[in-house]
């Protein structure tokens, strides 16, 4: 009881943080659905075992409308990635986002962006770090983002519940130069927890909340809550 009493405390010390920043801000709630599909090429040639593949759609709605919770985003991401060794791997992707500002025409975004992810076991805690750099176009302008920004998560099997576990995470990002999509310095930040329970061997689903900061360039700040699903296939 004691061991896992030092784990929830030790979970609930890593979503401290960032609590303070929704203070003060615009707050609101939504929803992030989302599929994910991913595998490797050893199908093709046994030589390319150590490279793999994900694609993932992720819908998202807010509720800032008169009218109640609409369309507010959707993301199809796609990337290619090598593992060095079972610690480290790096991956490259493109993003085509299609923005759907309240009260503007939809806008379409082209993302490309480069991972270093690093898996660390410690006793049953399972660690990620996701180090992601963000080159944002927006189509119809000669403008660029470039965002830098770090995920750090750590899983734990629930105990008795085989295939279930928890998770808790924080993401920070911010841009290097002031560009069409934000200010120059921080932006965001998201924290993250919930539950993933793999059903089978191929089927997984991911349930939690993802509370997410913005720091915008009008000075109205944003704090969204969001339901998070997603629905993963490993082929």
């Amino acid at each position: 009881m004691n061991k896992l009493y030092r784990r929830m405390i030790l979970m609930t010390l890593l979503a401290m943080p960032v609590s303070g920043f929704a203070a003060g801000v615009n707050n609101m709630f939504g929803f992030w659905g989302s599929v994910t599909l991913q595998g490797d090429f050893k199908a093709l040639s046994p030589k390319l075992d150590k490279f793999n593949w994900l694609i993932m759609n992720q819908t998202r709605t807010r509720d800032d409308s008169p009218a109640g919770s609409r369309f507010s985003e959707n993301l199809l991401f796609s990337q290619i990635g090598y593992n060095f060794n079972e610690h480290a791997s790096l991956w490259m992707g493109y993003t085509h986002d299609t923005l759907a500002p309240l009260d503007k025409p939809f806008a379409q975004e082209n993302r490309a962006y480069q991972d270093f992810v690093w898996k660390q076991s410690v006793g049953d805690f399972n660690f990620i770090s996701r180090t992601r750099m963000d080159e944002r176009f927006l189509e119809g302008t000669n403008d660029a983002g470039y965002r830098p920004r770090q995920l750090l998560m750590v899983k734990h099997p629930i105990p008795y519940l085989d295939g279930l576990s928890a998770y808790v995470g924080d993401e920070v990002m911010f841009y290097v130069n002031k560009n069409v999509f934000g200010k120059q310095g921080f932006s965001e930040n998201r924290i993250f927890s919930g539950l993933s329970y793999q059903i089978t061997h191929h089927i997984g689903v991911d349930l939690g909340y993802m509370g997410q900061y913005i720091d915008t360039t009008s000075g109205n700040n944003i704090f969204t809550h969001n339901l998070q699903v997603n629905f993963g296939y490993k082929f």
